[in-house]
């Protein structure tokens, strides 16, 4: 399992504008300790969710333009894409609320 690269949001407005899929957004930073821990577990959910749902890693410090857009004021933040609109969110490294938040939004598409 390779890490996800971060993009910049340049390259994510090209992957909204492309993509079909839901996209997920984790919005991190490298100071950010629950960012760190999360980091894992959300690759994992990468590889068990490919089929349905495209992951992005965006640093926050290098690419501030996303915060500003979509308003983030805490970190981690996940923001879920879904026809190419901001869905939903959940702000927290929490794991079970990332796995459910996930699979409610692919449960409704």
């Amino acid at each position: 399992m390779g890490k996800l690269p971060s993009v910049t949001y340049a390259e994510f407005n090209e992957i909204l504008n492309s993509e079909t899929k839901c996209i997920i957004v984790d919005c991190w930073a490298p100071w950010c300790g629950p960012c760190r821990s999360i980091e894992p577990y959300y690759e994992l959910l990468s590889v068990e969710y490919k089929d349905k749902m495209r992951f992005i890693r965006m640093n926050m410090d290098e690419d501030p333009i996303f915060a500003q857009k979509f308003m983030i004021s805490s970190l981690p933040t996940f923001v879920i894409f879904k026809d190419k609109k901001p869905y939903s969110n959940l702000i927290g490294a929490d794991r079970k609320k990332l796995k459910k938040l996930i699979d409610a939004v692919l449960d409704k598409k």
